[in-house]
């Protein structure tokens, strides 16, 4: 996999602004249809403890 920037702050798998999870889900924030990244939610988010 390339490397997926990052910049959640309390997400636990950012590393240096790096995901480091092993697999990704993303998807629509909404509305079945997006035209910008504002409308997508990254669904892998694990909060930091």
């Amino acid at each position: 996999m390339g490397k997926i920037k990052c910049v959640v702050e309390e997400c636990k798998y950012n590393e240096n602004q790096l995901c480091q999870a092993g697999e990704i889900e993303v998807r629509s924030s909404g509305s079945m249809s997006v035209m910008t990244s504002d409308g997508t939610a990254c669904d892998t988010f694990t909060p930091r403890e």
